[in-house]
């Protein structure tokens, strides 16, 4: 009896034994099937990446093309040509690749800001408006002339230099010199993400000091050439303009919505030399972006001053 007991015995432990093998080589089996799996996509996802930037980097030739020959065929800029068409989603094997140029001409420079005399308080005079327009606090102006000029003396009222910023958590300095992006106001005094998200739209922060092109600007940057100006009489020259664009800054302010505004040619411009890309690529389940900002002189020659997988 006691044999036969442990016989039975003998043949559960050997059963338990081929089920506990049995269950490890199957779990062993899966995590090599799934770690085959996720290789598999991994790789799948880097021909894709690769496949992707080589269609955006076709996409960033044809765009600057576009502006050398727009160049050449003409001396002004607006939003008929050819330069500011939306290129469709385009089929490419394994997806589609889609685009389009934004002047950035057609924003205010807050780098001009920087500048002396008459020039500088122009700039702060069209600036004071646009965040009039947006509900944004005036004090702004102070606080992106302490970070743009190289002292370290805070402006009056509602400025900020090192002493500030170094206070915090963590510290940092400002920075004395031209803005890179528009992403640096959010390091400023009391900026909020409200606010930056409101004001964006208007603004750059290009590396010269350049005129706001009035044949691609919007009505709220026009509406900052002056004080008290009528939003409809504004709006309505906007829709002329997009039908015919002027070929001189005197036509354009020689029309009724100017009218006694006693406003300057300076500052402004019938063509543009900074052009911003923005570039989507879609292949397989994968997205991918190009942001590149191109100037151009006045040879038509196109030179790529910023590249950024996302936005600059």
């Amino acid at each position: 009896m006691t044999a036969f007991y442990k016989t039975n015995n003998d043949q559960g432990v050997a059963l338990i034994t081929v089920l506990l093998v049995v269950t490890l080589a199957t779990t062993a089996a899966v995590a090599m099937s799934n770690r085959q799996h996720i290789d598999i996509r991994r790789t799948e996802n880097t021909l894709f990446i690769g496949q992707a930037s080589e269609y955006l980097y076709g996409v960033e030739l044809w765009s600057q093309q576009i502006l050398a020959k727009d160049r050449k065929d003409n001396e002004t800029d607006d939003n008929s040509e050819t330069w500011a068409t939306r290129l469709p989603p385009l089929p490419v094997e394994g997806g589609y690749v889609t685009g389009y140029l934004e002047d950035l001409q057609g924003r205010i420079n807050i780098n001009n800001l920087q500048q002396a005399d008459a020039a500088g308080k122009r700039e702060q005079a069209r600036l004071k408006r646009l965040l009039a327009q947006l509900e944004i606090n005036e004090g702004l102006i102070n606080l992106l002339l302490d970070w743009l000029d190289p002292d370290q003396e805070a402006r009056f009222p509602e400025g900020a230099e090192d002493g500030y910023y170094l206070s915090l958590q963590p510290p940092y300095r400002s920075a004395n010199r031209l803005l890179q992006s528009t992403s640096e106001l959010m390091l400023l005094k009391d900026m909020t993400q409200k606010q930056f998200n409101k004001l964006e739209p208007f603004i750059s922060t290009l590396p010269d000091n350049t005129p706001i092109n009035i044949n691609t600007a919007g009505v709220e940057v026009l509406m900052t050439l002056a004080d008290d100006l009528s939003i409809d009489e504004v709006q309505a020259l906007v829709e002329k303009r997009d039908s015919k664009a002027y070929e001189k800054v005197e036509d354009f302010l020689a029309e009724k919505a100017f009218a006694g505004k006693n406003i300057s040619a300076e500052g402004l411009s019938v063509s543009s030399n900074y052009f911003l890309l923005h570039a989507e690529a879609g292949i397989g389940a994968l997205k991918q972006y190009r942001t590149c900002l191109f100037v151009r002189n006045d040879k038509g020659e196109i030179k790529t001053l910023m590249r950024s997988e996302g936005v600059i």
